[in-house]
Parts: C-alpha cells; sequence; structure tokens
C-alpha cells in the first residue's frame, strides 16, 4: 500500500511573504546625489590628445565641475606670475635705492607675495588631485602606497642635498631669498640683482606652465561647449591672462621676457612649430588646388563637354575653394579660431547680401550665360555695348579684348539684360559688298569682272556659291551686289582683298565709281545789285 505524504503550506506565513513583497515595490526615498568632483586633473601635464578623449563622454555637468578644476589651476597661476612681476619691480626699488634697511624691507616683501602666490597655488593643486584620486577610486592605494613620513622627509632632504636645485616655484624663490640676504662681502643691491634674475627665470617657467592650463583649459571648454555650457566667461578670462608683458622701463626684465620667450617650449618653440606648420599646410594645399582643378578641367572636357567659359570657371572656382579651406585650415595650425569669424560672416550675411545686390545680380546673370551658353571664350561677341574677343568670365564680369587691343571688363548683368550677338559663333559666314558705278557704265561687264574676281579668290568658299545682282537704281550710281561666302576667321580678309581687287579692275576697264557732287554758282555784287533793281522795278 502506498501512502503519498502531503504537506500543506501555512496560509498565514505566506500572506506575510506576499505582503512584504508587496512593500519592497514600493518607491524608496531617494539618496541624496552624489557631489560631482574633478578627475582630468589628476595630472595637470596629461597630453591634450588623451585628455581629449577623457572628456568626450563627459555630460554637461561633469564638465562643468572639470572646468573649474582647469579654471582654478589657472587663475592659481596667474596669481604666482602677478606675485612674481609684482617681485621684480620690489626688486627694482631695491636696486634703486641707496637705503639698505628699504633695499630689505623691499626684498621682504617680494618674497611674501611670491610664497603666498605658490603656497595658495600648491594647495589647490593638491586638492584637486585628492578629488581627482577619490574620484577614480585611487585614495585608499594612494594611501596603502604612500611610503612613512619620516622616510619621505629623509629622502627629500638628501635628494635637496644631492641635487641642491629646488622643485618648484616656491623653493626657487626661498633660494631667491636666501640670495638676496646679505652677508659681510655683499650689498642688498648685488643681492636684489640677484634675486631679480632668478625671478625673471621663474617667470618665463610660470608663463610656459600658464600656457599649457590654458591649452588644457580649452579642451576642456570646447567639449562643453559642445554640449551646451556656457564658457564665454572663461575663454575672456583666458584672453585676459594671455601672453606676455614687456616693462619697456625696465630694459633687464623686457629683454628677459623676450629671450626667455623665444626658447620657451611654450613660446617661440611653439610659434615656430606653428607657423612652419602653417606654410605647410599651405603648400600642400595650393598642391591639391592645382591638382584638383586639373582634375575638374580634364573631367569637363573629356565627359561633360562644356564650353571652354563654363571650365574655366568651373574649375577656377574649384581651387579657390580648395584653397579656402585649405587657409582656414592653416589658420588653425596658428591657433587662431575661425569660429568667430565664421560665425560673423553668417550674422552679416543678410546685410551684406543687401550692400551687395549689384555684384548678386551680376552672379546670377552669370549663372544664366552659363547654362545658356551664348557666346565661349575666344568669340568675337557685340554685347553690353562692346564688340570685341571673349577672354575670360567670371561670376561678376566678363572681360573683352577690343580690336584696338583694350581690355573691357563688363558686368554680366549688362550682357545678360540686352542683345547677344555672336559674330564668330558659326564656321562660315557671308560677306555683304555692294559696288555702284555710274549710268554711263555697262552694269553687265561690272558683274562680269566682281564674278571674275571672286572665282580667282582662293578663300572664297565655291559652296554656298556667290551671288552678283544689279541691286537698286539710285539716285546717281547703279548698285550691284556682291555676297560671297568665307570661313569666319578669313571674313576679313575676303572683304578688304575683294574689295581692293574690283577697285583695280574697274579702273583698268574704265568703270567710273560715282561720288557725290556739288555745283556752285558764283556771282558778282555788281551783278546781284542790277539784279535786285530790276526785281523791285516789277
Amino acid at each position: 500500500m502506498l501512502v503519498v505524504l502531503c504537506s500543506v503550506p501555512n496560509i498565514s506565513v505566506f500572506a506575510q511573504e506576499t505582503q512584504a513583497a508587496e512593500e519592497s515595490k514600493e518607491v524608496k526615498p531617494a539618496q541624496p546625489a552624489q557631489e560631482l568632483k574633478p578627475f582630468t586633473t589628476i595630472d595637470p601635464t596629461i597630453p591634450l590628445d588623451q585628455l581629449k578623449i577623457m572628456v568626450r563622454p563627459l555630460t554637461k555637468q561633469e564638465l562643468q565641475v572639470e572646468a573649474d578644476a582647469w579654471f582654478k589651476l589657472l587663475h592659481n597661476k596667474a596669481r604666482q606670475i602677478a606675485a612674481a612681476r609684482l617681485g621684480v619691480k620690489k626688486t627694482n626699488e631695491a636696486i634703486s635705492t641707496s637705503d639698505d634697511r628699504q633695499a630689505l624691507e623691499s626684498l621682504k616683501k617680494a618674497e611674501s607675495v611670491q610664497q603666498t602666490a605658490d603656497k595658495i597655488a600648491k594647495e589647490t593643486e593638491e586638492e584637486l588631485m585628492q578629488k581627482a584620486q577619490e574620484n577614480l577610486g585611487l585614495d585608499s592605494a594612494v594611501d596603502a602606497a604612500k611610503p612613512d613620513q619620516s622616510s619621505t622627509e629623509q629622502a627629500a632632504a638628501d635628494q635637496n642635498t644631492t641635487e641642491g636645485e629646488p622643485a618648484d616655484s616656491s623653493a626657487q624663490t626661498g633660494n631667491a631669498a636666501k640670495a638676496a640676504t646679505p652677508d659681510e662681502d655683499s650689498t642688498p643691491t648685488h643681492a636684489a640683482e640677484v634675486m631679480k634674475e632668478q625671478i625673471l627665470v621663474n617667470l618665463t617657467k610660470l608663463q610656459d606652465e600658464r600656457t599649457a592650463l590654458s591649452d588644457r583649459l580649452e579642451v576642456v571648454l570646447a567639449s562643453l561647449s559642445l554640449k551646451g555650457g556656457d564658457v564665454e566667461s572663461y575663454r575672456k578670462y583666458i584672453a585676459a591672462v594671455s601672453g606676455i608683458d614687456l616693462d619697456t622701463s625696465d630694459a633687464s626684465a623686457a629683454w628677459y621676457g623676450i629671450k626667455g620667450w623665444i626658447v620657451s617650449k611654450e613660446g617661440g618653440q611653439r610659434m615656430s612649430w606653428n607657423l612652419g606648420k602653417f606654410l605647410v599646410i599651405l603648400l600642400i594645399t595650393w598642391l591639391v588646388a592645382r591638382i584638383g582643378s586639373a582634375i575638374m578641367r580634364w573631367v569637363l572636357e573629356r565627359k561633360v563637354r562644356l564650353t571652354q567659359l563654363a571650365e574655366n570657371l568651373i574649375s577656377s572656382t574649384i581651387k579657390n575653394i580648395i584653397f579656402l579651406i585649405g587657409f582656414a585650415i592653416a589658420l588653425t595650425a596658428l591657433e587662431i579660431d575661425v569660429t568667430p569669424l565664421l560665425a560673423a560672416i553668417g550674422a552679416t550675411g543678410l546685410v551684406v547680401g543687401l550692400a551687395l545686390q549689384g555684384t548678386l545680380s551680376n552672379f546670377a546673370s552669370g549663372l544664366m550665360i552659363l547654362i545658356n551658353r551664348p557666346f565661349d571664350v575666344g568669340n568675337v561677341v557685340t554685347a553690353g555695348g562692346i564688340t570685341g574677343t571673349v577672354k575670360q568670365m567670371n561670376l561678376v564680369s566678363t572681360t573683352f579684348r577690343t580690336f584696338d587691343n583694350q581690355t573691357i571688363h563688363v558686368p554680366n548683368n549688362s550682357i545678360w539684360n540686352n542683345v547677344i550677338t555672336n559674330i564668330t559663333a558659326n564656321k562660315v559666314r557671308r560677306v555683304d559688298l555692294e559696288f555702284s558705278i555710274g549710268y554711263d557704265d555697262d552694269f553687265e561687264q561690272a558683274e562680269q569682272i566682281i564674278k571674275e574676281v571672286l572665282d580667282e579668290h582662293e578663300l572664297v568658299l565655291k559652296d554656298p556659291a556667290a551671288v552678283v545682282v544689279t541691286h537698286a537704281l539710285a539716285d546717281s550710281s547703279v548698285n550691284i551686289v556682291c555676297r560671297p561666302w568665307a570661313k569666319t576667321e578669313n571674313w576679313w580678309d575676303v572683304k578688304t582683298s575683294v574689295t581692293r581687287e574690283v577697285k583695280r579692275r574697274f579702273d583698268q576697264a574704265g568703270i567710273s565709281i560715282p561720288f557725290p557732287q556739288q555745283d556752285i554758282h558764283v556771282y558778282s555784287a555788281e551783278a546781284l545789285t542790277g539784279k535786285n533793281a530790276e526785281l523791285s522795278k516789277k
């Protein structure tokens, strides 16, 4: 006999578990937001490319914190520079005074100002580094790896004793202060000169560090601006504290400033490198523009088969656009921000458009000429009141070369809004000539002479055949029309040579060419008086 044992769940326990599950579904109160801390400032000398990677995924709020942290570093560095410059002023006072007590007081003030600025900068850097370590979770690891304080102090003392060089600007200031303390063989003035020299050397290093911090802050600001942050105040501050100030009243300080900037990594070396990149980019752009223009011209000639006028315009436009883009890129190599320039161009677009209505009209007319192609380069055209050979065209004007070798630029609007006569558009043209003979001359003989001249002329086309007919009986002449055909390039030669040969043949045949005549009757005064008297009697 099989016995099945079944257990029945406790209903009360099941109900309690269900109630607990329902309570767990209730929304718990929100925990206070964790304070955002910077982490990119853990290394103030971080390479720019690495910094760009680090700030790319950050949100607007996180980037704001990072920007504030880098701004603090830059602000303190600017204070250190200001303190160093003030120290130079104080050392100048010590050098110029003859009172040893006043000189020592000026040196102490210079030392105090610099030490205060260095202390604040060091504390700020340590604070930001600590926050960065906490944000990255490195604070515990750093504490564990931190050596014993006594051994650290002993190692630092040994290192300073061995190397004999200060580690930072505050140490350099301390050494300068020691050098500024006169001993038995020195004077306060000599000590001030030594201190001034060390401050000027340190000032160059501080300016390099400031430039490096400005670059890193700009990286953060660029990312913050893309994500909707307000960065104008930061950039105004960067512009205000950037550059070097030369005191022209202090020749030694000005010389140290110039020399230090030239040899510094963030100064003259950086500018030389940027200038080299600028020139290389311009050279590459020039080569690319020429190659691109040549390729475009080849494509238009072989594939599209446009007019030479359109080919020249399109290829030159492509070349100019490439060069303009390359020039903008080259300006960025000089660390010139072209964004405000582009924004200014966009903002003033309406004003410029209203001011250049005539130019825009010429631009539109130029496009219509290119599309409709009424003429091409090398054509002899009458347009805009000018007759000449078309030399070139841009989107604003067309250049003509007249037959007396004048170069005339005609606005495209004047050409398109008037009648355009393309004299050399066709390969063959008719030469219209008219010869007049007297009524006493044999017109049939004259026609035969003209036909013989045309038959003998090598530039006159046989097909279409020339037309020679007596056209009109004028007041004093019989007019014979002569209409031979010639190639367009031979039109002028045929016109002049046929006219010359017909005149020569007419002269040989004794055929006259009438010309206007006027009869003049001359009367004497006596005759006029007698005539008037006879008229009065009547």
